[in-house]
Formats: C-alpha cells, sequence, structure tokens
C-alpha cells in the first residue's frame, strides 16, 4: 500500500513536468518545422541521435583508448583512432541517407472510430535511400493497436527507389471529431544500426473521424410501445430498389437464356464484349433518423447508433434524412449524402 502511495505522489509531479516539456517541444517544433503539404528534408530538419548500440560502441571505443594510453600500446591506440573515424563516417551516412527527400501531401482522412486508415504520401527521390520507415505518434492509440495485433502501425520501405513512391501510412483513428492531423515521423538507423536519424513532418492535413457504427438494441432499452414506435421510424430498414422494369440500374455480362431485346448493343458495336442492361423497380420508402427519437444513452452512444443506421441505410441505398438538434439535412440516398450526414455527426 505504502508503495502504491509513492509511486501515485511520484506520478503526480512527475506528469506536469512531461506536460510542460512536451507542450514546450511541440512550440519549438512548429517554429523549427513549420506545416505545409509540401515538405522537403534538409539540414534544419533532420536530427540524428546514437542509438543503445551506438552509445555503446562509443564506450567501446573510449575503453581501447584508455587501454591503449594506460599500457603504452600504440596498436590499440591506433585501433580505437579508426573506429572513431569509422564512427564520424557512419554519422555522415545517416545523414545524406534522408536528407534531400521531398514530400507531397494533399489528402485529409476520414473514417470512423477505432478503425484504420491509410495516410497517402509521396515521396520523391533522386538517389536510392535505405531503410526508412513512416509513423504517426499517436502514444495511447499506438498501443491499443499493438494490443489488438491485428494491423502494422508503421511503413517501412528497405530500399526507396528513384523518383516518385507512393507510401500509405497507417493512422489508428482514436477519438470522434474534425482536427488537425498529427506529425508524420520519418526515421532510419541506415549505417549498422549505430545512429536514428528522424524528423517530424506536419503536412497541414485534416482528420474527419465519424462515431463509431454501433447496433441497435431498441428492445432492451424500450418498453414494447415505444420499441415498435422508434423501430417504425428507424430501424425498418428495407431496400429501396428491387429488380424491375422502371429504371436503368446497371450493366452485367450477358448470360446464356437472357432475352436479346435487353442486350446493351452500342457496347456489343463497341468491341467491349456482349453485355445486358438490369433494370430496377423504384419504392417510395423513406426514413428519417431523428436525434431526438432515440432510446436514452450517452451522447457518444447515440451518436453511434445514428452511425450505424447512416451506413446501414447507405449500403441499402435507403433514402434518409438526419435531424440533429443543431442542424436537418433533407433526404438523399447519394454516397455525397452519406458523407455529409457522417461528418455533421462528426463535427457534433
Amino acid at each position: 500500500m505504502l508503495n502504491r502511495q509513492k509511486n501515485s505522489v511520484f506520478s503526480a509531479l512527475v506528469s506536469p513536468i512531461k506536460a510542460f516539456m512536451q507542450r514546450r517541444f511541440n512550440v519549438w517544433l512548429t517554429r523549427r518545422i513549420p506545416q505545409g503539404s509540401e515538405q522537403r528534408i534538409n539540414h534544419r530538419n533532420i536530427f540524428i541521435v546514437p542509438t543503445r548500440f551506438g552509445i555503446s560502441f562509443v564506450f567501446f571505443i573510449l575503453l581501447l583508448f584508455l587501454l591503449g594510453t594506460n599500457y603504452q600500446n600504440n596498436v590499440i591506440i591506433l585501433i580505437s583512432y579508426l573506429l572513431g573515424s569509422f564512427y564520424i563516417v557512419v554519422l555522415n551516412h545517416s545523414f545524406f541517407n534522408l536528407s534531400g527527400l521531398r514530400f507531397q501531401a494533399s489528402n485529409s482522412i476520414q473514417g470512423f472510430v477505432d478503425s484504420q486508415v491509410y495516410f497517402p504520401i509521396v515521396v520523391s527521390n533522386s538517389k536510392t535511400r535505405f531503410n526508412v520507415s513512416f509513423s504517426f505518434d499517436q502514444g495511447a492509440e499506438l498501443t491499443k493497436l499493438t494490443a489488438q495485433q491485428t494491423k502494422p502501425t508503421q511503413t517501412t520501405i528497405e530500399q526507396l527507389a528513384v523518383g516518385e513512391s507512393h507510401i500509405k501510412v497507417p493512422y489508428l483513428i482514436g477519438k470522434r471529431g474534425h482536427y488537425a492531423l498529427s506529425r508524420v515521423l520519418i526515421r532510419s538507423e541506415f549505417g549498422f544500426g549505430l545512429f536514428k536519424a528522424w524528423t517530424r513532418l506536419d503536412f497541414a492535413q485534416q482528420v474527419t473521424a465519424y462515431p463509431k457504427p454501433i447496433a441497435y438494441a431498441w428492445a432492451e432499452t424500450q418498453q414494447d410501445g415505444d420499441a415498435e414506435k422508434i423501430e417504425n421510424k428507424v430501424e425498418s430498414h428495407q431496400d429501396s430498389f428491387q429488380a424491375g422494369q422502371d429504371e436503368f440500374h446497371q450493366l452485367q455480362h450477358y448470360q446464356l437464356g437472357e432475352p436479346y431485346s435487353r442486350v446493351a448493343w452500342k457496347q456489343v458495336a463497341r468491341g467491349q464484349g456482349w453485355l445486358t442492361k438490369q433494370y430496377q423497380k423504384v419504392l417510395s420508402g423513406k426514413l428519417q433518423l431523428d436525434f431526438d427519437h432515440l432510446p436514452s444513452g450517452t451522447l457518444e452512444q447515440r451518436l453511434s447508433w445514428l452511425s450505424y443506421a447512416i451506413k446501414d441505410c447507405s449500403e441499402q441505398q435507403i433514402a434518409f434524412s438526419l435531424k440533429l438538434p443543431n442542424q436537418t439535412i433533407a433526404y438523399d440516398n447519394s454516397p455525397q449524402h452519406t458523407l455529409k450526414c457522417l461528418a455533421a455527426l462528426a463535427r457534433y
């Protein structure tokens, strides 16, 4: 018990200091490496520190030098000088392995909470680079993802070829909202693992994190009468389209036995192969998703229920509207309408 109290007191004293130092470092980093959709690595934004193996290597060189001077052995002193020169050469190679790389990123990130998306970066390179890794410094989110052990947390390129390369950096969406994308950590331990060269680049992009879709449980949260009423308004999902003769839907490959009246003769004449026209019948069903008519629950739970309903309606092509306390979006069933509704939930 006493040890737990000591640990809690120690953490209470250290945590504010760490937070203060992190804020000061972020302010300095913003001045040193300003944000922008196009970035280039040079001497102003490359940081190099020895790895654990590099620090051990330095102690080994110092030990050899002390032994050589103590016993007046010129061979051991010469070996220590050669190893010291080798250490400096590797330092320069580690720097030039990253220096000169150019990056461009102009796409923001959209996705659901607790899902992993990929941030695209275009890398321009004038010479071959080795062992370059890309990742986001997300702290607790990365710890959670590592515990799940389902997807990689970084992208490592063993050999970056000359020219343009398209890199996709994994990003775990940890919280709902619309906020700035964190800095991308680019690092390399090329050169016998003695040094770690790294930089943090801010590409001035945004994250739109939609609420995590959670399936409904109306029967457990409401009385039978209320549940039936809510189901009629929100959960009675049905296809907006059925096979029929009303509207053209899509082209499909011709199947033996299909009537020739449905053959797309224009595509056949163009040499695109035998295709048939598929039609569908439009149903009149519409659905209103109303925040005020949801079962009782926390804000995040209710937004997650709406996110599930929007996703389900989009998959089944049901025309729906969204009504929030601060916004109302009219009926539609297009992909743009779905993204607009999800973005409204993210910003609510």
